[in-house]
């Protein structure tokens, strides 16, 4: 059941955007981080935007695991934004019909560092905050 998706991540592009009405259900419900989506043609103008938004989108190192209703893909999605390079991992959660059609797909993934944190003063703050709130590193000293 997954092969469909599999196979539209390894080519995503303009191409396999066309190809989402054979993977989906008209009705998919659809979550990230930023997008909330309720319809295939919601979900099309959400990859689109991913396209222009971002540039030389590629996913690699992926694996999947699925049952009849349920399966999880793990990605890495590499792209270009503001000239430089980033990396994302992220899993997508997808329920399945009993066609075998995507009807929820739901991703997770981090947008604090690897999106918000590439604005500069949204930035900064952000890298100020994770400062005082990560545990620091224990120390060597014995306490003797």
């Amino acid at each position: 059941m997954t092969d469909k998706f599999i196979h539209m991540l390894k080519n995503y592009g303009p191409e396999a955007i066309q190809e989402l009405n054979s993977i989906y259900t008209n009705d998919v419900q659809y979550e990230d981080p930023i997008n909330k989506g309720k319809s295939l043609a919601h979900l099309k103008l959400i990859l689109e935007d991913l396209l222009k938004v971002f540039k030389g989108i590629q996913f690699e190192s992926i694996h999947s695991t699925h049952d009849d209703e349920f399966a999880f893909v793990s990605w890495k999605m590499s792209y270009k934004f503001r000239n430089r390079d980033y990396q994302i991992d992220g899993v997508s959660r997808l329920r399945f019909n009993g066609s075998g059609q995507i009807t929820e797909h739901k991703d997770y993934w981090d947008a604090s560092f690897p999106l918000y944190g590439t604005f500069p003063i949204i930035g900064l703050i952000m890298k100020l905050i994770k400062k005082f709130v990560s545990v620091k590193e224990p120390s060597l000293k014995s306490d003797n």
